[in-house]
Formats: C-alpha cells, sequence, structure tokens
C-alpha cells in the first residue's frame, strides 16, 4: 500500500537542502564535468518556478530535451488545423496553447519578418477556433452542435492520446472528427544519442508520460551509456532524481530508476495501454525541426478512420507542399533548443523579437515550452540579490 501524498514535504526546504548537499558530494566524485537532460516542458517549467538550478553545482548542467508536444507538433498538422478553422460549418477545437503557434503558411501583409499563421490568425479572419481543456469537451461541442462539424486538434504526448482513446472507444457524435498528431516519446529517446553533438550521460524521464508507458520501455538508454531516473514536478522530486542519476553515474552502474514511484509503476498503466492499442496504432511522424521518427506517432485504427479528420475532409485540405529544410521562422533556434543542443538566450531572437505576448518560434508559446519557461523566470540572466 503506497504511503498517502502530503504535498507539503516535497517542498520542504531542509530535505531540499540534504539532497543539495547530496548532488554536490557525487558531483566531486564525479570528478568531470556532467550533462543530465530531461524530456518533460512540466520539469522546465518547474526548475524555473523553484530556481532550482541555481542549487546545482557548477559541474552539473542540466538541459531540456523535447518534452513540449506543442513545440514538435509538425507544421503540416497546424496548417491542416486552419485550413479547417477557415472552412465554412466547420469548428476546431484546440487545447489553447495550441492557438499561437505558427505554421507553415506565411502570415500576409506582416512586416515583421518572416511570421507565419496561426490559429489565432485563422480566428481573426472569421474561422470558428474554440479553445477546450479536453478532448470530452471537444465532444460537447460536437453533440451541442449538431449541424457543425467539430474537429478536435488532437496534440499531446501519451497522456493525451489515451484520454482520446478513451472518448472514441465510448463513443462520439458522427460530426466529431479529430487532427492526429499524437506523439509518442520513447522512440525519440532511441533518436538522441545518435545525434551528432548529442553529449549528456543521463536522463530525468516524463513523469506524466511513464505514468502511463512506464520505464520498461527505456531500458535501452543504460545499454547505450545513459543513466536514467523518473522524477516527479515538487522540488524533492527533481533533486531525488538527480541524486538518483548521479549515484548511478558514480558507482558506474547504470539503470533506470523509478524516482517516482507514487505516481509511476515500473510496467505502465496496462489498462491505459490496452485502450491505446485497441484504438491507435503507431506510426512514423514528424517531430518539428527534428527527424521523422518511425513509431513515434499514433495513428487511428481500421475501426475508427472515420474519426479522422483528414479522411473526412480530404478533399478540402491542400495537398502538402513540397518541405522546407528550414521549418521555423528564419533566426528561430527553437530546434537546437528542442535538442538541448543551445539554450534559449543563445537564440538572437529571444526575448526580443520573440516573447509569449508575441511569439516568433514554437518553443515561446506553451507553458511547457523551454524558451517561455526561461523568459518568464528569468533563466540565463545574471541574478541580482539586493539587501533589505
Amino acid at each position: 500500500m503506497k504511503a498517502a501524498f502530503v504535498p507539503e514535504q516535497y517542498k520542504d526546504p531542509a530535505l531540499v537542502a540534504r539532497l543539495q548537499q547530496r548532488i554536490a558530494e557525487l558531483a566531486a566524485k564525479i570528478g568531470r564535468p556532467v550533462k543530465i537532460m530531461h524530456i518533460c516542458g512540466t520539469h522546465e517549467h518547474e526548475l524555473g518556478r523553484y530556481g532550482l538550478r541555481d542549487l546545482l553545482p557548477e559541474s552539473l548542467e542540466l538541459l531540456a530535451g523535447p518534452g513540449c508536444p506543442v513545440c514538435v507538433c509538425d507544421t503540416e498538422y497546424i496548417d491542416q488545423a486552419i485550413q479547417l478553422a477557415l472552412t465554412p460549418g466547420v469548428i476546431l477545437a484546440s487545447f489553447g496553447d495550441m492557438l499561437a503557434v505558427p505554421g507553415a503558411i506565411p502570415l500576409s501583409g506582416e512586416r515583421r519578418g518572416d511570421v507565419r499563421m496561426s490559429l489565432l490568425d485563422a480566428k481573426a479572419q472569421g474561422g470558428e477556433v474554440r479553445a477546450v481543456y479536453s478532448a470530452f469537451d471537444a465532444a460537447k461541442l460536437a453533440r451541442d452542435h449538431p449541424d457543425k462539424q467539430v474537429v478536435f486538434f488532437s496534440v499531446g504526448f501519451e497522456t493525451t492520446v489515451v484520454a482520446v482513446a478513451a472518448l472514441l472507444k465510448r463513443g462520439v457524435p458522427e460530426n466529431f472528427t479529430i487532427i492526429e498528431a499524437n506523439y509518442y516519446t520513447p522512440p525519440a529517446t532511441h533518436l538522441l544519442p545518435t545525434l551528432e553533438g548529442f553529449n549528456v550521460q543521463g536522463f530525468l524521464l516524463p513523469g506524466h508520460a511513464s505514468a502511463v508507458t512506464g520505464l520498461r520501455i527505456y531500458e535501452h538508454l543504460p545499454e547505450v551509456g545513459i543513466a536514467c531516473a523518473s522524477a516527479g514536478f515538487e522540488p524533492v522530486d527533481v533533486m531525488a532524481a538527480l541524486a538518483s542519476v548521479l549515484t548511478q553515474l558514480a558507482e558506474g552502474k547504470l539503470r533506470v530508476d523509478n524516482a517516482y514511484g507514487r505516481v509511476i509503476e515500473y510496467d505502465g498503466n496496462q489498462k491505459a495501454l490496452a485502450e491505446l492499442a485497441e484504438v491507435f496504432e503507431p506510426c512514423t511522424i514528424r517531430w518539428r525541426g527534428v527527424a521523422d521518427i518511425p513509431g513515434s506517432g499514433f495513428k487511428l485504427r481500421a475501426p475508427y478512420r472515420r474519426y479522422s479528420a483528414l479522411e473526412r475532409f480530404a478533399a478540402v485540405l491542400a495537398v502538402p507542399s513540397e518541405r522546407s529544410e528550414r521549418e521555423h521562422p528564419k533566426g528561430c533556434r527553437c530546434a537546437d533548443v528542442t535538442l538541448g543542443l543551445a539554450r534559449p538566450t543563445d537564440c538572437t531572437v529571444f526575448g526580443k523579437l520573440c516573447t509569449p505576448d508575441n511569439p516568433y518560434g514554437p518553443c515561446m508559446v506553451s507553458h511547457e515550452g523551454t524558451c517561455r519557461a526561461w523568459y518568464t523566470y528569468g533563466m540565463g540572466r545574471e541574478r541580482i540579490y539586493v539587501e533589505v
């Protein structure tokens, strides 16, 4: 039986201080610079919110990886959503953090550089765009508007797609379809260690997504020399996971540790995985600015294909043009930031042309985006301490 969750104990300053000391001792024992990457956008947000990077020794660098589904969503899906939003008789329902993400369609009349169109721009041009909190809200829109076609822009990792699977399995109105922009994290972790310039010794595994998939799916990482630990989102969670990864590196015994056992089962949520496998099947999907990664996406299986917006609106959706090598606006380094190859402050448009109120690249839009977190919490800037 699991112990009761007491939120305050995971923010305990004394416990954080002990973990900080333990991390410093382990880093000194390792005796060389160490890079650890997390692959969850919420981790980046919480790192900034609690100022946890300030507690780490200089020899330890904590990088942000491809943990934001909004940031890696391919422009083709965004452009499909925009086209459908501008189609008469269609209501385009989307999570709110997707509305400002630029796609690939140039925004006409703009003089602010290489600016692309977003769903907010489509709404300004008369498109019927609604922000929803879940796929279930979108299905309610379909029931409430039987005279309209409701398209849900289904963007997310495992935690989102299992909810969509549960919804479709239980039945939705026939005027409801989805844009299949769902991503699966584990295959991306196969790709990362093979990339040129990738130099990471440890991973903090995602908390939300791993609650669905479990951790066994990541056992390939220690085999290629990467220590791993799952991590929750409170300060103690993150610091404990970092201590676990550093312990593995100091001892030379790499494994996949579960440092978020109050939520994650090592073999995952079997009921959720079964429903996911019934409704969706794996497919190759494009991670924006990264690569086409086999098995890292989900498409509807044959019995559920009637709910695919791509099939229902095939006559409306334009044939994708030849993909440009530059999937982000000119000067935007979101791809490098997503892969941990650059910090947001390395990007020349960060905080200038690109801000949360006027995002230029996708990493500045969502609260899970690395650039958004760095801008919000002042990460990367010299801190000024004032005596009071």
